[in-house]
């Protein structure tokens, strides 16, 4: 599992990024997005579809994921966010 894309959010915002996510060689899920939450730690949120969301990440799962989005968010040089 690995985060093949993240771009920053502008500033302001809850949403901190939005990234894409491949789960293993089968599966890629597109734009998820990246929030924060108060002090909270960040989770990850599905897009939506005909005003649902696409898809639901148990707790755990969500943790896991939104981690490795935050630890690769926070690997982008400084600028990428004025890119």
């Amino acid at each position: 599992m690995k985060v093949i894309d993240i771009r920053p959010s502008p500033p302001g915002s809850t949403t901190l990024a939005r990234f894409d996510l491949q789960l293993n060689e089968h599966l890629r899920l597109f734009n998820l997005a990246l929030r924060q939450r108060g002090d909270d730690h960040c989770w990850t949120v599905a897009p939506n579809a005909f005003g649902e969301r696409t898809a639901a990440f148990g707790e755990q799962f969500n943790r896991a994921i939104s981690d490795m989005a935050l630890a690769a968010l926070m690997e982008l040089p400084a600028n990428a966010a004025h890119s």
